[in-house]
């Protein structure tokens, strides 16, 4: 959610030129080239991979729970917890940094992409807060620079561990084949001199499609979301209007 949320204040967008990847503040209040705007621009790199270390955390305790781990049962509130917070946080402030110390838009690497941004966009580069990854073609300095389980966990319990861990395995391949695998084409194929045009115009979306398409994979493997959907589209059920005296209600 606060992904999806600071994807609106500082959204972005790729672009691609021979050698240099390039990310780029598209619109909004950070859109003019500034170091706060840089920074803003740096830690929105940094939530993409906040999302998978989430990932990393939930299948862990996933794991630990169909174990029947003691340490779900006696560590995991509040150590575990607070542990996955800081892993999490981690990986953004990790991410941020890379993208501040290695890949800040400098001038060197902006003049690289200058004419290509300028033909595509009809944008000045140096106007803009970017993040480029240059791999080739420049100076040594541009390019180096319900948490709490117990130890007896039920049939019913079990067999819904199992349906959560199904949905996870999907919600991680959900992002890996729709956001990162277009987005990793067009990161790395300036490496090998690629040109991806027709993907890295839709990176953007890609990126910010798995808030989208996540919840789609909890519905699909958990029968009583299931059930709760098909319930919605039926509309009323049978025993509301055969029984039109009863107490029972669906909250």
């Amino acid at each position: 959610m606060l992904c999806s949320l600071y994807d609106g204040l500082v959204p972005m967008g790729v672009h691609d030129h021979r050698y240099a990847f390039v990310i780029f503040v598209s619109e909004g209040i950070f859109l003019s080239f500034s170091q706060f705007g840089q920074l803003a621009l740096s830690i929105r790199c940094g939530f993409i991979t906040v999302t998978y270390a989430i990932l990393h955390a939930h299948f862990i305790y996933r794991y630990l729970v169909l174990n029947r781990s003691i340490f779900i049962q006696k560590y995991f509130i509040p150590y575990g917890l607070i542990l996955t917070f800081v892993y999490c946080f981690s990986h953004m402030i990790l991410w941020t940094a890379v993208c501040e110390y290695f890949f800040y838009g400098d001038h060197e690497r902006k003049e690289y992409i200058h004419d290509s941004f300028k033909q595509l966009y009809n944008l000045t580069s140096y106007d803009f807060n970017m993040v480029i990854a240059l791999y080739w073609e420049g100076s040594n300095e541009a390019i180096m620079n319900n948490l709490k389980s117990h130890s007896n966990i039920s049939v019913k319990t079990l067999r819904l561990q199992h349906q959560l861990f199904q949905a996870l395995t999907v919600q991680t391949l959900i992002p890996i084949c729709v956001s990162l695998m277009p987005c990793m084409a067009v990161w790395f194929g300036p490496v090998f001199l690629l040109d991806f045009f027709p993907i890295y115009l839709a990176a953007t979306i890609a990126a910010s499609a798995f808030p989208c398409i996540d919840p789609v994979a909890i519905i699909f493997f958990l029968p009583c979301l299931r059930k709760r959907l098909y319930f919605i589209g039926s509309g009323p059920s049978t025993s509301s209007t055969t029984h039109p005296n009863s107490s029972f209600r669906i909250s």
